[in-house]
């Protein structure tokens, strides 16, 4: 099977937790697998790391795990089935002390308590309120000490534990909770290669949770290599993306919050922003919810679900991400092979020649590996190579060729086994293992060379562009292009 290029992102979850489900879904095309850590706790997330790191050896293929960090959610309490709520009756929300809420019982089905602090500061009269992911809206028509009373505009059933969202708010709580710093500190423990963090709002965020990493990992005695993905979810994280996109490893494109934050008819612009800011940063971009919604109950997508997974394709994501689909869905392998089929067909009409002529100039200039990759890109079409191999110590020369989204793979040799399954998430990349022992240049091509071979990747007679860094093995030393043609012998 002809590797895509564009990666998906799998969650996992009570239908697809099994050791033979992780695998067959690896098998359809999952390169990165989730857990949600707004639902999982730390033993059934040790079991399914582990169910992960097995399956991946078993088939040799690069697969990298991503803990996706719950972050400062607003949600309501005080009841334990759900309130019948009529358009035009009212509900009044309360703050509370965030320590101890779950527990509280509210005296009326009108009345319901929120961790969010100070909720008449941020409220006044006519202030848009929404709940439950946007199912539900409102209007504040009174503000009294601690609560809000609001007037909701159509009926429906409020769920316990419902999100709140006043759209345009600077919510005075801390970026990060005791649980999700808890979850950081497993997720460092359990060397995760990605860690996602919900409701990024500027720079200063990452800057804080790498702090946090980086203690924790030394203090453990581990490399400090994890990848932090800033999840943009907010009117406040929109208005500082490039701010964000620079400090983070990677960016999600979270549709779901940032739909109900800010007017549903912009999403898709600001989506289409994302994605180019991010890759032409050199930054993975995941394109996230409610994708195939529909096949959670059904075994087909709607025309708009494919048309959005197609669209996000179009536009160069590097990845696409299935959540309740994969995690609590009737079909988890058959959305995964029919977001398989979408891409492949995508793929097969993408113009790559037009990117590469289309490439603004500030991606062809700037830094040495920067003028280099765009080189090595521009050579292999000319030569009209099979395959750029990229020799690379951080994965950063890989990056740099996959934002120009090149027609050929992008073969990125390494020597770190967690690196390896890191880079599964970026687009067009196929991560591969060397040795490490060649001492010279020659010796290494001719190793990565006998790997694309013996692989299929490549046959006698097929030309290749290779891309590298002398000195050898060290960081930040691409400095070197040159074609090979794979010779029967090698």
């Amino acid at each position: 099977m002809e590797k895509k290029r564009t990666k998906i992102v799998a969650t996992l979850g009570p239908v697809s937790g099994r050791p033979e489900l992780i695998e067959a879904l690896i098998r359809e095309g999952v390169d990165v697998f989730r857990l949600n850590f707004s639902h999982a706790d730390h033993g059934v997330a040790d079991r399914l790391v582990q169910a992960v790191r097995e399956a991946r050896e078993r088939l040799n293929t690069p697969v990298a795990v991503m803990a996706d960090i719950k972050g400062p959610a607003l949600r309501l309490y005080g009841y334990a089935e759900p309130i019948p709520l009529s358009q035009g009756c009212s509900l009044t929300i309360e703050s509370r002390d965030a320590a101890g809420i779950e527990s509280l019982v509210s005296d009326s089905p009108s009345r319901v308590f929120t961790n969010l602090p100070d909720i008449d500061r941020l409220c006044s009269p006519g202030q848009r309120i929404v709940l439950m992911d946007g199912y539900f809206s409102s209007q504040v028509v009174e503000v009294g000490r601690d609560f809000v009373t609001i007037r909701i505009e159509n009926e429906g059933a409020l769920r316990p534990k419902a999100h709140l969202t006043i759209p345009g708010a600077d919510y005075p709580i801390p970026f990060l909770s005791d649980k999700d710093i808890a979850d950081i500190l497993w997720s460092v423990g359990k060397d995760i290669e990605y860690i996602a963090l919900s409701f990024v709002r500027c720079a200063t965020d990452i800057e804080e949770v790498r702090r946090l990493v980086q203690r924790a990992a030394v203090s453990s005695g581990k490399k400090p290599n994890f990848k932090l993905i800033a999840k943009i979810e907010s009117a406040r994280g929109l208005s500082n993306v490039d701010e964000i996109i620079r400090e983070a490893d990677g960016i999600m494109v979270a549709r779901g919050d940032m739909g109900v934050e800010m007017p549903i008819e912009t999403v898709p612009i600001a989506q289409k922003n994302i994605i180019r800011k991010g890759y032409l940063a050199a930054k993975p971009v995941i394109t996230a919810t409610q994708m195939l919604e529909s096949m959670i109950e059904n075994p087909m997508p709607t025309r708009a679900e494919a048309s959005d997974v197609a669209n996000a394709c179009f536009d160069s994501t590097s990845a696409v991400m299935l959540s309740g689909e994969t995690a609590i869905g009737k079909y988890p392998v058959q959305v995964v092979r029919t977001m398989r089929s979408i891409i492949d067909a995508v793929e097969k009409e993408f113009d790559y020649d037009d990117f590469h002529l289309l490439v603004p100039p500030e991606v062809k200039t700037g830094d040495v590996p920067a003028i280099l990759s765009y080189s090595a890109v521009s050579v292999a079409y000319l030569c009209g190579a099979k395959a750029i191999i990229v020799l690379t110590e951080t994965g950063q020369a890989a990056r740099l060729i996959s934002r120009l989204r090149p027609r050929m793979p992008i073969l990125a040799f390494l020597t770190d086994k967690k690196l390896y399954n890191q880079m599964a998430m970026n687009w067009g990349v196929r991560p591969m293992l060397h040795s490490g022992k060649g001492a010279r240049l020659d010796e290494v091509v001719d190793e990565a060379l006998g790997i694309c071979k013996s692989s299929g990747i490549l046959k006698p007679g097929d030309k290749t562009v290779i891309i590298a860094g002398l000195p050898l093995a060290q960081q930040g030393s691409t400095n070197m292009i040159r074609i090979e043609t794979l010779r029967s012998d090698s």
